[in-house]
């Protein structure tokens, strides 16, 4: 991930007020994920399962924080239950900030499966997201989705693809 992705990741998730973040590392987020747990801004919780840093955001929120969840592509999956019991009928929001690894343009062959399941298992799950291909739309994107997920009292997603995530053509 470009260094400027990375600023403008951490720029947008304090702008948007975000001070605690859970994430389970990955290398397409490494650099993302290491700037934040190095930013005494955040109280940073590293996870070993998607669904357990989905339960440790709403713990969060319940404790008076504002979470964010930075996870990879494949991780809507693996949280997909935790998102609809603990968020979707709780109201308990949680922003998502992903590395949309299968985008349109991705040229690694197996990054395909995340295309033909990220935005569709989103979608079953009611979670509002937006795809960012432009370093320069991330912070408000970020703001966007902090805006909405704590108005709305329902997880959004913050989807990264094209040159920020994956080298382009």
């Amino acid at each position: 991930m470009k260094k400027e992705a990375v600023d403008a990741i951490i720029d947008g998730l304090k702008q948007a007020g975000i001070d605690f973040i859970s994430l389970l590392p990955d290398s397409d987020f490494v650099e993302a994920q290491k700037a934040v747990a190095e930013d005494t801004s955040f109280t940073c919780v590293p996870v070993s399962n998607e669904a357990i840093g989905v339960g440790v955001c709403a713990g969060a929120w319940l404790g008076g924080k504002k979470p964010a969840l930075l996870i990879t592509t494949d991780a809507i999956l693996a949280g997909a239950f935790s998102l609809a019991v603990l968020n979707m009928q709780k109201n308990i929001p949680v922003l998502m900030v992903i590395p949309y690894r299968g985008a349109f343009g991705d040229g690694v062959w197996f990054m395909n499966a995340f295309n033909l399941t990220t935005e569709p298992v989103l979608r079953d799950l009611q979670v509002p997201y937006t795809i960012v291909e432009e370093v320069g739309d991330i912070v408000t994107a970020i703001k966007r989705g902090q805006m909405s997920e704590e108005a709305w009292l329902r997880p959004t997603a913050v989807l990264l693809a094209g040159g920020i995530t994956f080298e382009e053509a």
